[in-house]
């Protein structure tokens, strides 16, 4: 009975290996040297492969109704062979009618979200809008890149999730060095962020852990806003923003935004601002030389100059006074020490200030040293 049982397993064995069909192709690396189209590579890729472009200025080759100049739409790795700290640059410049630099989405609207994603080491110069932008990504890593006076945001994940946002430089941008917004359980770790009205902001999110960032020279270093701040509605649950160990400090840049916009109504001088959102922690941050404020927890609707954030005007749709926070155990130096032209500004001048009179279970502990503050903040937390 043996050799039956050997020929019965054989034969099933057979079967199986017919069933599973053939392995998967190994993952192929395509080389784009100067002269070459990146988006012709990336083209070219299949999911799981790697785009490996050698040092040299890059300018975007119009592809029909598409703004960016490099568009991914599946997994891969797009790799800079650079140094930047060198001067060894793979730069991405605008052409013909691109606002964007590197968009990364599915194929077509409502498709399913491109699901692992690198880009690494780039230079993203110039564009009208966006330098890195991603949209509906899942499990992606934007890693050691530069991005430089791209208008609207340097860097910029947007309704995506499970992310690492790592060792960027992003300055000069008209809105936000870098934009974390409707977004899930992204990591914003050891990023230099200036130039810009808003250093690091990030709004309707959930789960964002921001540590070990380099925030300074910008009108407010830290911006973590309410969802009317946003170009998108509020998400079903936000909030468990952690904002640990950075370094936010100088931001006291002259507001460059488009006159009309959200952005175009902060006043410099702002080191990490809490306006009108719940459940963040800010704790263990060294924020100093920072004008107008050191750390503010500020209700939405409470406007210090009686106009940039009107809601009898524009009724926000999620509740706007700050609740749930934690501020602990942050180094607050030379904060508030600049004479404020408007007079209502002059009163919150301060190294925490506290405007939220409808605010509930805001808790302030161990932060040092303290020269001034505005409100009745409590000296420990429940």
């Amino acid at each position: 009975m043996k050799p039956v049982r050997l020929i019965a397993y054989l034969t099933v064995a057979s079967a199986l290996f017919v069933m599973s069909g053939p392995a998967a192709a190994p993952a192929v690396t395509h080389t784009v040297n100067p002269g070459d189209s990146i988006q012709a590579a990336v083209d070219a890729a299949a999911p799981g492969d790697t785009v490996k472009v050698m040092p040299g200025d890059y300018v975007g080759v119009p592809a029909g109704s598409v703004s960016a100049a490099v568009r991914i739409t599946k997994p891969l790795k797009l790799v800079a062979k650079s140094k930047i700290s060198n001067g060894v640059r793979v730069r991405i410049l605008p052409g013909v009618g691109q606002n964007q630099g590197i968009l990364v989405e599915p194929p077509n609207p409502g498709d399913p979200d491109v699901v692992g994603v690198m880009i690494k080491g780039f230079t993203v110069e110039g564009f009208q809008n966006n330098g890195i932008w991603l949209r509906h990504v899942q499990k992606f890593k934007i890693q050691g890149n530069e991005t430089i006076n791209n208008l609207e945001n340097g860097i910029w994940p947007t309704l995506s999730a499970n992310g690492l946002v790592k060792k960027n430089v992003s300055y000069g941008s008209d809105d936000s060095a870098l934009w974390v917004e409707a977004s899930e359980n992204v990591r914003v770790i050891k990023n230099e962020l200036y130039n810009s009205p808003t250093g690091l902001e990030i709004t309707v999110s959930k789960d964002i852990k921001v540590k070990k960032n380099d925030i300074h020279d910008n009108t407010v270093g830290v911006g973590l806003y309410h969802p009317s701040a946003a170009g998108l509605p509020p998400l079903a649950e936000m909030g468990n923003w952690e904002i640990l160990k950075n370094h936010v400090h100088d931001n006291n840049f002259t507001n460059n935004a488009p006159l009309g916009s959200m952005a175009a109504e902060l006043p410099k001088g702002g080191g990490i601002l809490v306006l009108g959102v719940d459940d963040v922690t800010v704790k263990k941050n060294l924020v100093e030389n920072n004008g107008f404020f050191g750390v503010g927890v500020i209700d939405w609707c409470v406007a210090v100059d009686g106009s940039a954030f009107d809601c009898d005007t524009n009724p926000p749709d999620v509740e706007p006074a700050p609740d749930n926070n934690s501020i602990t155990a942050n180094t607050l130096n030379t904060n508030g020490t600049v004479m404020q032209t408007n007079g209502l500004y002059e009163v919150v001048r301060a190294d925490l200030t506290y405007l939220a009179p409808d605010g509930t279970n805001n808790c302030f502990s161990d932060n040092l040293p303290i020269t001034a503050t505005t409100f009745a903040i409590p000296n420990q937390c429940m």
